[in-house]
């Protein structure tokens, strides 16, 4: 079993290192048995990065084992050649650790900004991963498409690893579970989808990458809490924890699990928190944790967790996650010390 992380976006602008602590919190990760660390990507919203492969490099260069990586980063707003020469420089950097996950967002006025189109978001990611793949495994190369063409020429540097660095697609419509096996190297299940949203994906990406001949890997995102006291996180924690996700969690709905839930609570129906989190986040102390790893471990053979501390409230403010470092890096600490060994074979 892996684990990876998400690092919050921790700053201090009076600082002259004003994003330390996150820059620490990837070393303690590191340190802690973490396999990937990532970041993720938003435009004009200061509780996120609106350029995280210049943050990652960073993150590279401070760390020598652990993977960096995107979690997500809005490819169909950005051009995929100019995308494909930053990640190929990051993978230089780290010395062939760097992934790249990649999705399509929410929010129409990234993309109008950027010279894109929204209602293209899908197109546009289709022609995005094929003119990576095609620039990072190919020199002297061309190409002609619907939203971008290009003679022949040769992306530079060229990327460390072998045939690329590996590209993790999100989504859960059917189209983007589809594109993700043809052009991906492992679909992300995102952290707000149900135990039963992942499933149904699975049913469909599985066989799509049987067909292709190729492993269906996969990881499974999950905001989390952990605590040293079962009974604290569940008290104190989890309902502001909850009441907070749910405020992005409307924005970003997708799957009618979710929006059935919405539709209970406006119908004035009583949820607990724990009703919501049940099979959508990781909380408790760690034996708790362990066991709802080990339920979606049999309920779907996931060999990749990738867990989010406190992390997925809106980012409409200047941190987009519970907690402080103090919280953060004990939370990273107790997982790597407690929870990862539970899964070495």
């Amino acid at each position: 079993m892996k684990f990876s992380l998400s690092l919050p976006l921790l700053k201090d602008f009076s600082s002259p290192d004003p994003f330390r602590e996150t820059f620490d919190l990837a070393r303690i990760a590191e340190e802690s048995g973490f396999d990937t660390v990532t970041i993720g990507h938003h435009h004009f919203m200061p509780g996120n990065l609106s350029d995280p492969l210049t943050f990652l490099a960073a993150v590279a260069a401070r760390t020598s084992t652990v993977r960096v990586g995107t979690g997500i980063f809005q490819l169909p707003i950005h051009n995929p050649v100019r995308v494909a020469e930053q990640v190929a420089t990051i993978d230089q950097i780290s010395g062939g650790r760097v992934t790249l996950g990649v999705g399509m967002g929410w929010w129409p006025l990234e993309y109008d900004v950027h010279g894109s189109n929204f209602k293209e978001r899908g197109a546009r990611m289709e022609e995005a991963l094929t003119i990576m793949r095609l620039v990072w495994q190919n020199e002297n190369t061309a190409f002609e498409g619907r939203f971008h063409s290009f003679p022949e020429l040769t992306v530079h540097p060229r990327p460390l690893q072998s045939p690329n660095p590996p590209l993790w697609v999100a989504g859960v419509a059917p189209p983007a579970v589809d594109r993700a096996a043809r052009l991906g190297d492992s679909w992300i299940c995102g952290p707000v989808q149900s135990l039963a949203a992942a499933l149904r994906c699975l049913d469909s990406y599985r066989p799509a990458c049987a067909a292709l001949n190729k492993p269906a890997d996969w990881v499974l995102r999950r905001y989390a809490w952990v605590g040293e006291s079962d009974e604290q996180v569940r008290n104190e924690v989890l309902p502001v924890y909850v009441d907070g996700l749910m405020v992005h969690w409307r924005e970003s709905a997708e799957e009618k699990e979710e929006k059935e839930l919405f539709a209970r609570i406006d119908a004035g129906e009583d949820i607990t928190a724990e009703d919501i989190a049940a099979d959508r986040l990781l909380w408790g102390d760690p034996e708790r944790v362990i066991g709802q790893i080990r339920d979606y471990e049999a309920a779907t053979q996931c060999d990749h967790v990738h867990t989010a501390f406190g992390a997925g409230l809106p980012a409409d403010t200047g941190q987009a996650s519970l907690g402080d470092f103090e919280d953060i890096a004990a939370m990273i600490r107790l997982f790597g010390r407690e929870v990862i060994p539970a899964f070495e074979r």
